[in-house]
């Protein structure tokens, strides 16, 4: 799995890009960002776990995400699906519920998977970021959600789920 990230401040428009090339179908990939199931199992930094993941897949439809952190602690987030183009865009808004800098802020979040020989090239742009202090957090906790789901992503292909 190869990985590149980057996060950019442009124009006071912060924006985080991270990329991964993941050795599984596209298909699945798109599965595993739209599928309460599969998102339980990867969402949120390596110390947190999903206990709770709500889906509306339609455009205009909901959802919603609990992330469980060591200390028992929840960070709930939400948003709005805007695109959805299986099995190869994804775009919906973001808002932490009740916590962060400037709760309610809602940023938007596009991911678009492009078939790369044998896998998946994965790349994640976060945009509107509030301040340079959420910039770094949330870089830091993309990079490993990705990490995680591309280690799941790889593990569920190997298994032979499409």
């Amino acid at each position: 799995m190869a990985a590149v990230n980057r996060a950019e401040k442009l124009s006071g428009l912060r924006e985080i890009v991270l990329i991964r090339e993941i050795a599984a179908p596209r298909d699945l990939l798109f599965r595993l960002w739209t599928e309460p199931e599969h998102l339980m199992q990867w969402w949120g930094p390596h110390n947190m776990t999903a206990p709770s993941v709500s889906v509306d897949l339609r455009e205009g439809g909901a959802w919603r995400h609990c992330i469980l952190g060591p200390d028992g602690k929840e960070y709930w987030s939400h948003g709005r699906y805007l695109e959805i183009v299986p099995p190869e865009r994804l775009v919906f808004t973001f808002a932490w519920e009740g916590h962060g800098p400037g709760p309610g802020h809602q940023m938007q979040v596009t991911v678009e998977l492009q078939e790369k020989g044998e896998g998946t090239r994965l790349v994640f742009r976060k945009a509107e970021l509030p301040d340079d202090r959420e910039l770094q957090l949330q870089t830091g906790g993309w990079q490993q959600a990705l990490d995680k789901y591309a280690a799941y992503a790889e593990e569920t292909a190997k298994k032979g789920e499409r």
